[in-house]
């Protein structure tokens, strides 16, 4: 397998995960192609990720302590 082989599975294990989870995520999923670029790109990718205030926005997400709580109050 050569470098073109390589290349192709790189981006099939990485580009295209950050795609779906930029289009879930409301950026465009073309920033995806930035973990193309070696090194830098990856972390790139990701930090537009990280920081972009997600559809779900900051809501609170109930745990499995909190469902406890919830039925133990009931009682």
């Amino acid at each position: 397998m050569g470098l073109l082989g390589w290349m192709v599975v790189v981006g099939i294990l990485f580009v295209l995960p950050l795609w779906r989870i930029c289009d879930r995520a409301g950026l465009s999923p073309t920033l995806s192609l930035y973990a193309l670029i070696p090194f830098a790109g990856l972390p790139l990718a990701m930090g537009f990720i990280a920081f972009k205030a997600w559809p779900a926005g900051e809501r609170r997400v109930n745990g499995p302590f909190d469902e406890f709580d919830r039925v133990r109050s009931r009682f």
